[in-house]
Order: structure tokens, then sequence, then C-alpha cells
């Protein structure tokens, strides 16, 4: 398998010149609404120069919580990059090792620095910073979602079946969707709510870190929590309430996290 800048490099303009006109469609399936929560957050923290950047950056009248759905949707007929969704860390590892774990450098660790320092470039041209303005504002979101950092065996919980009060689906796909949407409201709506409760400190204290650090907390929970389902597929009420404060705190983490990225970035 080709590196990812090489695998990157080959697909960048060609993916542009079919796509960058190309609008997200304002109507979004629910494993849409936590990247719109991540973006809509990071938003309300974007410095007067961020905003003004972004605005150049995507076509006219998309949106930053647009750009985090592309890679989702658009962005995922190319296969090259599916793999960026995501890595997969052995049981027996403490933490990331790109060695070991990203050889290619062709997972989501390696993948979120690349873009960003693409984004960063004030040399790129607008269409590779389009591309990775969409992977940042997407990745960042993917990166804090634990089962993202799970394990090959069961490709990130997409192959462990579960149910919950009647309804069947996946591991992954529960904590991806599921638990989202147990949270009322809008996206727009949870992100206001989340984002008012966030303290100062708190805010500080995650403006901390990159790709490898959030990699390990997403391990750290995914090991602890996610995967702590018991012997039957029916998930409990207790197993529910013990993942859905999780899942509140990666989302706004994120969003705090993705605005001081591009803050940083556009400075």
């Amino acid at each position: 398998m080709p590196t990812l800048k090489a695998s990157l490099t080959g697909f960048a303009i060609a993916t542009f010149l079919l796509f960058h006109l190309a609008a997200v469609s304002p109507a979004f399936a629910w494993r849409d609404k936590g990247h719109r929560v991540v973006a809509l957050i990071a938003e309300a923290n974007f410095t007067q120069e961020t905003r003004k950047r972004i605005q150049e950056i995507l076509p006219a009248g998309t949106t930053l919580a647009d750009a985090a759905l592309w890679p989702d949707h658009e962005g995922r007929s190319i296969g090259d990059l599916n793999p960026l969704h995501y890595v997969s860390i052995g049981d027996n590892a403490e933490g990331y090792d790109q060695a070991r774990d990203c050889p290619e450098r062709d997972c989501i660790v390696e993948a979120l620095k690349w873009f960003l320092s693409n984004l960063s470039d004030r040399n790129a041209p607008t269409i590779i910073k389009r591309m990775a303005l969409r992977y940042v504002a997407h990745l960042v979101g993917d990166i804090h979602q634990p089962l993202h950092a799970g394990r090959l065996e069961d490709r990130g919980g997409t192959l462990i079946k579960v149910s919950y009060r009647g309804q069947t689906t996946n591991l992954h796909y529960f904590w991806d969707t599921d638990l989202v949407e147990m949270e009322p409201g809008t996206p727009a709506d949870l992100a206001r709510r989340l984002g008012a409760a966030v303290t100062e400190e708190e805010r500080l204290r995650w403006q901390s870190g990159g790709p490898v650090q959030w990699t390990d907390e997403s391990l750290m929970l995914v090991r602890s929590r996610a995967y702590s389902v018991g012997q039957s597929v029916e998930l409990s009420d207790e197993y529910v309430e013990m993942a859905r404060p999780v899942v509140r705190t990666r989302l706004v983490q994120a969003g705090i996290r993705l605005a001081w990225l591009l803050n940083s970035a556009f400075r």
C-alpha cells in the first residue's frame, strides 16, 4: 500500500475536479448528527480571522457543519481514503505507536496531522485547503469517538452485534449514532447545550495535545467503557447510562479542540 502522502497527493486534484463544487445535502442521515454538533461547537469558538478564512475556502453557502460531512458522503467514493477514518490498536498496547499501528501512515492519526499541515500552508491552493478543511473538521470528530481506536479483529466494533430495546445494530454504529440520537434536540440545540456547560478550566485543559494524545484517550475509553458489554448482545440500561455522558464529553471536547486547531492554523 502506498504511503499516506503518496495516496493523497495522487487523489487530491482528481477528487476536487470531480467534487469541489458539490455541496453536501442539507437532509442529513442520523449518523451525521455528531459531526454537525462538533462543527457547531467549534464555530461558536472561532476567531474573526478563522471565520473569514473558512468562508474564503469553502464554496458559497457551505457551513463548516456541511463540510464536516463530506468525507462520509462524497469522500467515501474514494476507497483509498476510507482507512483514514480510524486506527486499530492491539489489546496489549499501552497507546498509539506509528511504526506498529500505522506503518504506511494511512490511519486517522497521521491523516489528521497531514491535513492540518496542508491547511496551515499559506502557499497551498484553495482546492487543496478545501479538502484539508473538510477532513480536519471530520477527523477531529472521528478521533474522539472511542471505537475509532478499536480492535482490528472486530473492525472497531462493527462486527459486534448488539441490540437495545428491540433494535439490533452493531456496537460501532450504536456509539456513532444511537447514543447521539438519544440526546434531545437538533444538532444546533445540542451544540448550544454542551457548549454552555463547558467551564473555562475545561476549555483551557482541552486545548492541548494533538492526534496522538486524543487517540490514546479514545483507546482508554474504548477499553474501559465501549467494550464492556458483557456476554449478552442485549445492552442494558446501565450500559447506556454509562455511555451517554462519555459521548457528550467527547463531542464537546472535539468541538473545542477543532476550534483551537483551526484558530491556530489561520493565525
